[in-house]
């Protein structure tokens, strides 16, 4: 089986979204670039955290992981097609797996660090512990991170999946929450975020992968999508106030909104009526701005 995902192409492209915007304001800067770096910065450190729990579900759904291989106990190198993944994988099943249910532990080791052919550098562990099949209702994979790193960026915290589909013949939806996650960046400074969302896979058309779509949508009982503390100690939440809309090939959402508030203000991220454009349109006390993701402004 062949394995479709979302976020091969796009690290680099929200690498500049962090230094055109994140990076970019100084002491002169204005109040509409102090709180642009707000949303800069969660941009970065959510599509990070994405990064990683997608290559966690390439993995298991390789034909020689959870997708029927051969079970044991002992840790075994598991071979991936992804060319992010330039790190040994490891696998090891729970004597309680089995080939219907299997439960088992998946250790992808980047060691001292090494680059994917775009240019993103990753090093440490993603440790992934899983139980039952990834596309079966009531299955769960729990991502935790041993001194991993990527471009220059150090993540911690617990990012729990959960399939919360209905049946098997609806589209896989998963409950994503993530815990004490804390994104450190190389010169020391600091930002936490807890979040709960929402995904479901929309199959395109003839089981056609290029006309797939993510749909990431508000946890039901949660006030907030996510929360937290950026690197400059302002609190703030953000709601998602129109479900997004993720296609294949795009670098950031082709539609759908996110509202902020930090600083008691009140940012909106609008990302359009569905054209792969690489546009967003920011909203801030009725001053708006469009920014170029690819060009950082």
């Amino acid at each position: 089986m062949k394995t479709y995902n979302f976020l091969r192409k796009t690290a680099a492209i929200v690498a500049m979204l962090s230094l055109g915007i994140a990076f970019s304001c100084q002491e002169d800067e204005t109040p509409y670039e102090t709180e642009s770096a707000y949303v800069a910065e969660e941009s970065v450190t959510d599509y990070y955290y994405e990064d990683a729990d997608d290559m966690a579900g390439v993995a298991i759904s390789s034909e020689s992981g959870t997708a029927g291989g051969k079970l044991s106990s002992e840790a075994g190198v598991l071979a991936v097609n992804d060319d992010r993944l330039c790190a040994q994988v490891l696998l090891a099943f729970d004597i309680a797996s089995t080939l219907e249910h299997p439960i088992g532990t998946l250790t992808i080791d980047f060691g001292t660090g090494c680059d994917d052919p775009r240019g993103n550098r990753r090093s440490g562990k993603i440790i992934v512990r899983f139980n039952g099949r990834r596309f079966l209702p009531g299955s769960s994979i729990v991502i935790t991170f041993e001194n991993y790193v990527i471009n220059g960026i150090k993540l911690s915290g617990t990012r729990t999946l959960t399939n919360i589909t209905g049946s098997t013949e609806t589209a896989p939806k998963f409950q994503i929450q993530l815990e004490n996650g804390v994104a450190v960046w190389p010169d020391g400074t600091q930002a936490t975020r807890e979040h709960c969302f929402t995904r479901t896979w929309n199959r395109g058309e003839l089981q056609n992968p290029s006309d797939d779509e993510l749909i990431i949508s508000q946890c039901a009982d949660a006030e907030v999508a996510a929360s937290g503390v950026n690197r400059r100690g302002v609190s703030y939440s953000m709601v998602i106030e129109s479900d997004l809309v993720y296609k294949r090939g795009c670098p950031i959402a082709v539609q759908g909104v996110k509202v902020f508030r930090a600083n008691g203000k009140e940012i909106t991220v609008d990302y359009g009526d569905g054209e792969c454009d690489n546009i967003i349109t920011i909203t801030i006390e009725g001053n708006t701005r469009q920014v170029n993701v690819r060009k950082g402004g």
